[in-house]
């Protein structure tokens, strides 16, 4: 009994934790999973777009998805931990986590939002998906 009850409050434990935000379920994404990345200068963010600004206030360029991109690392698009505002226009919740590979703590990024970063997430973002 007393090997049961620990292994049941681990499952549930872990059970808790995948159902509070979405994790990728594959380890990598496929150059056509994210076709609709782009770069931006300025604050100039591609229409029905998630964007990802470098610096506070929607300003200093960054990328851009779409509904459906997936990024697991930033850094392939030399933007691993340089984000300090979003704005979401891709019609669907993205989310962004602090470490690559949808791990770490994830924050949801609503439709319709424009967003700066709390200081203490300021440059924290490693990985990027919009579903």
């Amino acid at each position: 009994m007393r090997r049961i009850v620990p292994l049941l409050f681990a499952t549930v434990t872990a059970a808790c934790l995948a159902a509070a935000v979405p994790a990728a379920a594959e380890p990598a994404s496929s150059p056509a999973a994210a076709a609709a990345v782009s770069t931006f200068e300025g604050s100039n963010c591609p229409a029905d777009s998630l964007c990802l600004y470098r610096d506070y206030n929607f300003t200093g360029g960054g990328i851009a998805l779409r509904a459906g991109d997936h990024l697991p690392w930033l850094g392939a698009y030399g933007f691993n931990d340089h984000m300090s505002s979003w704005s979401n226009d891709s019609g669907t919740v993205c989310y962004w986590w602090t470490d690559a590979y949808s791990g770490g703590e994830g924050h949801d990024m609503k439709n319709g939002y424009r967003v700066n970063v709390l200081p203490q997430e300021n440059d924290m973002a490693s990985s990027v998906r919009c579903y």
